[in-house]
């Protein structure tokens, strides 16, 4: 079993391995005491939206959804797991199976979520580049600015269609970290040194929420690819050798 990011790998054989991802919620939702208010299918679903872009990104196929529900299954539960198969709906995945628990003994005044993703990949030998360019797809937006922005975030099928560009060698989703977090794992995963293109930008430090952002690296060669098939990317950084 390894570590990847903020994925667990376990070995099935030679050849393949289960991926395992996991996000939370707190505090957001339709009860008394949480300090977001958005309604229940919403959050869940963008609390699903974290480990499953993280799968797909990785290039993993998801196998199976897991929901713990710290909260009654009537009527929560039951708005969670309307959420989690709208969500699965839009990915293309509405038949993936969903298991899960709730707490029917305790009365509780705010909604809390996990949602784990399993999935299964062939192992990847890694290849080494001495540069690559670094591209910001999306805004950060947390909380409340989730829910007045969400005709506006990139969908599980742009992912799907910068996977099919030769050029694009990693894909990294922006969560709660922000951008210059992220950027740091990046280029620790590509043995490079990052060199920022945009310096000083107050968006690097926000926190993305249910990953409103994608960090796309690419080769130089695809920048002209990439750049006409996703007009609303913004070059942010190089990554170089030391």
């Amino acid at each position: 079993m390894s570590q990847f990011r903020d994925l667990t790998l376990l070995p099935l054989s030679t050849t393949e391995q289960l991926v395992i991802a996991c996000d939370s919620s707190a505090g957001i939702g339709a009860k008394q005491a949480d300090m977001v208010s958005v309604p229940t299918e919403v959050m869940s679903a963008y609390c699903l939206r974290v480990p499953l872009l993280e799968l797909l990104c990785f290039g993993a196929q998801p196998l199976m959804v897991i929901d713990t529900v710290g909260n009654e299954m009537q009527p929560t539960g039951e708005k969670v797991i309307t959420g989690l198969r709208q969500e699965l709906a839009k990915a293309d995945l509405a038949t993936l199976p969903l298991n899960g628990s709730t707490e029917d003994n305790m009365t509780t005044i705010t909604t809390s979520v996990g949602v784990t993703v399993i999935g299964k990949s062939a192992l990847k030998q890694r290849k080494q580049y001495s540069s690559l360019l670094v591209y910001q797809l999306g805004t950060p937006y947390v909380g409340e600015q989730v829910v007045a922005h969400l005709d506006t975030i990139f969908a599980y099928q742009e992912v799907r269609r910068l996977q099919q560009i030769v050029g694009v060698v990693d894909l990294l989703p922006v969560g709660s970290k922000g951008i210059r977090d992220e950027m740091g794992q990046l280029a620790t995963t590509q043995k490079l040194t990052p060199k920022w293109v945009v310096t000083d930008d107050a968006e690097f430090s926000q926190s993305a929420g249910p990953a409103t952002v994608l960090l796309i690296a690419i080769v130089p060669a695809a920048q002209a690819e990439l750049q006409c098939a996703f007009p609303t990317v913004r070059l942010i950084a190089e990554l170089e050798a030391k």
